[in-house]
């Protein structure tokens, strides 16, 4: 009995003394950081971002982060970067991103301003990759994890939701009126909504899917649109035109 007891005590030691060791050796070299877009779960090579659905001058992008390696006892800092020629023609706003001390991962934004020249994006869209820079705390991760890849866009397209729409959905059409390229923008800079589903039903807060509104609440967005249109008509002097050179209305 006394040798088996002693035995274990033996492998328990030796077991403790390589995870002492290899604690040590993550400590002495640089951890990998690994970036992705996303969720904490999915991991997505690469996004579109459309400033003609951003209602805001600002916009914010979340990234996810992940160490490898063992978490510290002090917080730890790093920044992102980036030499693609199409990031000069953007405004980003980045942080120093510190992971807290005992994080090993977690999710951060940046922002980026939305362009004021509309030509910006009439031949092309933007591409721009940004990846972890090296530092003595920190290097990126290969492959896979290592850039946040983002095609940037400032183009409005007509939903297909908006002439016809399966039931229990109802079309924009019914709201809004006939579709244009200004209209939409308008709307969803007016509604911060974009892409968005009307489902017809009188229950009062019904459960429904993600980016899907009531009746009820497309109504108000319609209302609230048309003050809109009427407020900004009279600050102009003149009535907002569409694409086609047509005054913007809702029914």
């Amino acid at each position: 009995m006394k040798k088996i007891i002693f035995f274990a005590l033996s492998v328990g030691l030796l077991w403790t003394g390589c995870k002492q060791n290899d604690l040590r050796y993550f400590e002495e070299e640089i951890p990998l950081l690994s970036v992705w877009l996303g969720t904490n779960t999915i991991v997505q090579d690469s996004i579109t971002h459309n400033f003609a659905y951003s209602p805001t001058d600002q916009d914010a992008i979340t990234f996810n982060y992940r160490i490898v390696g063992f978490p510290t006892d002090y917080d730890r800092t790093f920044e992102l970067t980036t030499t693609d020629e199409d990031a000069k023609l953007l405004n980003f706003t980045f942080g120093t991103y510190k992971v807290p001390a005992g994080k090993q991962e977690g999710d951060f934004v940046f922002h980026v301003d939305k362009p004021k020249d509309e030509n910006l994006f009439k031949n092309k869209d933007l591409k721009v990759s940004f990846t972890v820079k090296e530092s003595t705390l920190f290097q990126p991760s290969p492959k896979d994890y290592s850039k946040l890849k983002i095609t940037f866009k400032n183009a409005v397209t007509k939903p297909d939701n908006w002439d016809k729409a399966v039931l229990p959905y109802l079309p924009l059409v019914n709201f809004f009126g006939a579709y244009s390229d200004v209209k939409y923008r308008f709307v969803i800079q007016t509604t911060g909504r974009s892409n968005f589903s009307v489902y017809r039903t009188v229950v009062v807060n019904p459960e429904l899917l993600a980016n899907t509104i009531t009746e009820l609440h497309a109504q108000a967005l319609k209302n609230q649109c048309k003050i809109a249109l009427e407020r900004y008509n009279a600050e102009h002097g003149t009535p907002l035109l569409d694409e086609n050179l047509n005054p913007v209305v809702f029914p």
